[in-house]
C-alpha cells in the first residue's frame, strides 16, 4: 500500500470524545464490532482512498487509544496511525485546531468521525472524487435521513452549493422540515481549513469550536462549499449508545454475510451466523447456523462449520469439517481434517492432513500427524504425535508437574489403548502398542508393547454369616 500513496492527501480522524451515553469506562472508539473497535473500522474504510498518513486526535482515555492505535496491523489495517493529542476537550473544532501542524503537511485533508464505523469504501471514494471535479474548498459529506430531529441541516444556494449548516437549536420551521443533515465527514483543501480553524469562536452553553463553522468562514474567503449526498443515510451513523452499537453491528455483520455469500460461501442461517470483517472463508464451504468466526481466521475450500461452533484466529485448509459445538482457538488444520463434535483444539494445536480429533477431545499446543485420530474423551498437551498414529479413549498426557510443562513424543503408527496415562517427559518410539489402562513414565522402544499396570486377581468373596 505505502507504494501507492497519494503524498498530498491526509487523513484525520477525530476520535477524542468521552462517549458518556455509551456508560463505559472504555473510551467509545473502542468499543468492537466486527471484529474490529470503530476507529478500526474507519481507517480500514480510509484505506482505499490511499492517504500517505492518518492521524487520530485522542482526548477522553488517550493513553489507551493511543495504545490500542499500535495494534492496527491486528485489525487488518495496514495505515499506521500517528497519534495526536487533544489537549483542551472543547469540541470538533478545537480538536482539528491542535491537528494543525499534521494537517499542513497536506493538500488535501479528509476528516472523518472516529465513532462512525459504517462508512463503505465506495462512498469515501466518491465523495473525494466529487470534490476534486467540483473545485470547491470543502465537500461535505450528508444524507437525507428519515428523522432529522438533532442533526445539522444542510442548506444550500440556487447554484446546490452549501450555503451554511443550521444546528436543531437555532433551526426555524422551514428548516427543520429540511432532511437533508451534515454527517461530520468532510474534505478539505488544506490550506483553507488551515486558515479557517484559528476564526474560529466558542459557541453553546458548553463553550465549545465547532469544526462547522469553518464552511461559513471558507465561503466567507471565497471559497466553494459542495455536498456529497450518501446512497445509504446509515453509513453516516455514529455510535452514542450501547443500542446504536448492536445495531451498527447488525448493520456490519448483513454486509459481511452477503459479501460471503456472492463469493460463493453458503450460510444456512444469517440470521444466526456472526462472521467478523477480518475473517476469510473460501469457495463452497458451508457455514451451517449458530456459528461465531473472529478474529483472524481463514477457512479454506469445501469445509463444513457445523452448528453452535466458534473459531477464533483458527486456519483450517480446505476440505476440513468441523462438526457439531466444537471451539477452535489459536489452531490450524491441514486440508481434509474432521473436528468433533464437541472438540477443543487450543493455541497452537497444529493438524497435519487428514488428522481426526472427535468428541471431547481437546488438544493444546501440540502437533497430530498426518491421519492420526484423537477420537474419543483425550486431552493431549505438549505433544507430538506423529503419522496414522491411533490415540483410544480417555487418553491423557500428563504434561505438567506442577512446576514445568513436559512434552509427549509418540512416534508413527505408534497404538494407544484407552484410558493410558502418559507422564512426561516421555518418548514413544514407532509401532509401539500401549495397553488399556497403562500408566507409562518411561520411554518406550519402537515396535515393542507396553504394559503399566497390576494383573487382573479374582478372589472368591467370603460368605456373609
Amino acid at each position: 500500500m505505502e507504494d501507492n500513496r497519494i503524498k498530498d492527501l491526509g487523513l484525520l480522524v477525530l476520535a477524542a470524545g468521552m462517549g458518556t451515553r455509551m456508560k463505559s469506562a472504555l473510551p467509545k472508539v473502542l468499543h468492537r464490532i466486527a471484529g474490529r473497535p470503530l476507529v478500526g473500522h474507519v481507517l480500514k474504510t480510509a484505506e482505499a482512498v490511499r492517504p500517505a498518513a492518518a492521524g487520530v486526535v485522542v482526548g477522553h482515555g488517550a493513553e489507551l487509544v493511543a495504545e490500542e492505535l499500535g495494534k492496527a496491523a491486528e485489525w487488518g489495517v495496514k495505515l499506521a496511525p500517528e497519534v495526536l493529542r487533544q489537549h483542551e476537550l472543547s469540541g470538533s473544532g478545537r480538536a482539528a485546531f491542535e491537528a494543525l501542524p499534521f494537517i499542513k503537511k497536506f493538500q488535501e485533508v479528509i476528516v472523518l468521525c472516529g465513532d462512525a464505523p459504517l462508512l463503505r469504501a465506495e462512498t469515501l471514494s466518491a465523495l473525494l472524487e466529487q470534490f476534486r471535479k467540483s473545485g470547491a474548498s470543502s465537500t461535505v459529506l450528508t444524507a437525507c435521513v428519515p428523522d432529522p430531529h438533532g442533526y445539522g441541516r444542510i442548506v444550500k444556494n440556487k447554484a446546490g452549493e452549501v450555503e451554511r449548516i443550521v444546528e436543531q437549536s437555532e433551526a426555524d420551521a422551514s428548516i427543520a422540515a429540511i432532511t437533508e443533515i451534515n454527517s461530520g465527514m468532510y474534505v478539505f483543501k488544506a490550506a483553507a481549513l488551515a486558515a479557517a480553524l484559528p476564526q474560529l469562536k466558542q459557541k453553546g452553553p458548553k463553550k465549545e469550536y465547532y469544526l462547522t463553522d469553518v464552511l461559513e468562514l471558507i465561503r466567507s474567503a471565497g471559497g466553494k462549499v459542495t455536498a456529497h449526498l450518501a446512497a445509504d443515510y446509515r453509513e453516516i451513523l455514529g455510535i452514542n449508545s450501547r443500542v446504536q452499537l448492536a445495531e451498527a453491528a447488525a448493520i456490519l455483520r448483513e454486509r459481511i454475510l452477503l459479501k460471503l455469500m456472492d463469493s460463493g460461501v453458503t450460510v444456512l442461517d444469517p440470521a444466526t451466523a456472526y462472521i467478523d470483517d477480518t475473517v476469510a472463508i473460501g469457495q463452497d464451504t458451508v457455514i451451517q447456523p449458530s456459528v461465531s468466526i473472529s478474529g483472524a481466521t481463514v477457512i479454506g475450500k469445501n469445509c463444513v462449520i457445523g452448528p453452535n461452533c466458534f473459531l477464533n484466529d483458527a486456519v483450517l485448509g480446505d476440505d476440513t469439517v468441523v462438526k457439531f459445538g466444537s471451539r477452535i482457538d489459536g489452531a490450524s488444520a491441514e486440508p481434509g481434517c474432521e473436528i468433533g463434535p464437541m472438540a477443543h483444539l487450543r493455541p497452537g494445536a497444529k493438524l497435519k492432513d487428514g488428522a481426526k480429533v472427535g468428541n471431547f477431545s481437546e488438544v493444546k499446543k501440540s502437533v497430530i500427524g498426518s491421519h492420526s485420530k484423537v477420537n474419543h474423551l483425550s486431552y493431549i498437551g505438549d505433544a507430538t504425535v506423529g503419522e496414522r498414529v491411533n490415540i483410544g479413549a480417555g487418553t491423557i498426557t500428563c504434561n505438567y508437574d506442577g512446576v514445568k510443562k513436559h512434552p509427549t513424543v509418540l512416534g508413527d503408527r505408534v497404538f494407544v489403548g484407552s484410558n493410558v496415562n502418559l507422564v512426561a517427559p516421555v518418548t514413544v518410539g514407532a509401532g509401539a502398542v500401549i495397553a488399556a489402562g497403562s500408566t507409562i513414565t518411561d520411554d518406550i522402544p519402537e515396535g515393542t508393547l507396553a504394559i503399566a499396570r497390576e494383573r487382573q486377581v479374582i478372589k472368591r468373596l467370603k460368605q456373609k454369616a
